[in-house]
């Protein structure tokens, strides 16, 4: 690059900051580089009501539903059993849903969603609406960059605002924009978090991480991932195209081939978008229509508020960096608790 050059992307990234606007990730080296102090959440103030976590304790957030899948609310904490690499492990801290979470709000802006992101932004903000007022959230964009549009607020109207600025672009950088949430956003979070995220999953290969890194890094960040998957809406509309042009195959052999492998690539997403919720303690909703977005995100809204959190202290205490396995029992027969599959030690 010139000086001249460099010198013109100093005043851009000057100018960006002095807005109030911070882009997370536009070229490979951002997403390697931490973030500003500017970046990081504050510490929250002694009155905030945050509970306050010892480094050693391990914070597990659980959804237990019964038979029929309605969310159980009213258990104690001796209805659980917690066990780390197949060792029972001590409960030392118990609590149900008060504990205010940080939530990043990710959103595909790529050109795939031109026609729909005004519904997007609709169900986006009913789900902001149903949060509780001390709950902190983040609107992060991605499409040709990863952009942080709103940094942690309980502004509501400070996040309607930041949802009406939404525009689209043209590729989608899905790997860069979950690294970014989980290590620049949620990095330095302690207590709960989550990453809400509507998207195909598909990525376009033109960001500087790799699946299995973002991947790697959710559980660093121990970041559950709720993820509002487009790929059934989208799959049923290539399905319909397909058999249309399967009419005439002599013509639309290209056409054809196209919508193939469009299909064979939301199934692999699909399958990849289900790992990353269920490993990380999320969910995964796959609506049928646009229609049923709202239900996803209101779903997402109630279990985040039917979440037991509970913290224990690991009789294993050596710090190597080693993956720990974790598993959640509920003795009660019928229950079904959720949790995330392990975490590093750090």
């Amino acid at each position: 690059m010139s000086v001249k050059a460099e010198i013109k992307v100093v005043l851009v990234l000057i100018a960006l900051v002095g807005a109030g606007t911070i882009v997370c990730a536009q070229t490979p080296k951002s997403a390697q580089e931490k973030p500003g102090q500017q970046d990081r959440p504050r510490k929250p103030e002694p009155d905030s009501g945050v509970i306050a976590i010892e480094t050693s304790e391990v914070l597990l957030p659980v959804t237990v539903r019964d038979s029929a899948g309605q969310f159980v609310t009213d258990l104690k904490a001796e209805d659980f059993t917690i066990f780390e690499d197949g060792t029972q492990q001590p409960i030392t801290s118990f609590a149900l849903k008060r504990m205010p979470v940080h939530v990043v709000l990710l959103i595909d802006t790529s050109s795939s969603v031109t026609r729909e992101l005004e519904d997007f932004k609709e169900a986006a903000w009913r789900f902001i609406s149903r949060l509780d007022a001390d709950d902190k959230v983040c609107l992060i964009r991605f499409d040709d960059v990863v952009e942080l549009v709103q940094d942690w607020t309980v502004s509501r109207n400070a996040l309607k605002r930041a949802l009406n600025r939404l525009q689209t672009g043209m590729f989608t950088k899905f790997n860069e924009a979950l690294y970014l949430a989980a290590h620049e956003q949620l990095g330095k979070v302690k207590g709960r978090k989550a990453i809400i995220v509507l998207t195909d999953g598909i990525d376009s290969n033109r960001g500087s991480v790799s699946q299995e890194r973002a991947f790697r890094t959710l559980v660093e960040e121990e970041a559950p991932v709720y993820v509002v998957s487009k790929t059934r809406i989208q799959g049923r509309a290539d399905r319909e195209e397909l058999a249309y042009y399967q009419k005439s195959p002599s013509l639309n052999q290209l056409r054809i081939d196209g919508l193939k492998l469009a299909l064979a690539q939301l199934e692999t997403s699909e399958r990849q978008l289900t790992r990353i919720a269920e490993e990380t303690g999320g969910r995964i909703f796959l609506p049928e229509s646009f229609d049923n977005l709202d239900d996803a995100y209101q779903q997402v809204a109630d279990e985040l508020r039917s979440q037991y959190v509970i913290f224990y202290t690991p009789t294993n205490s050596t710090r190597d960096g080693s993956y720990r396995a974790v598993r959640v029992k509920v003795k009660q027969p019928g229950y079904h608790a959720t949790t995330r599959f392990g975490y590093y030690q750090k």
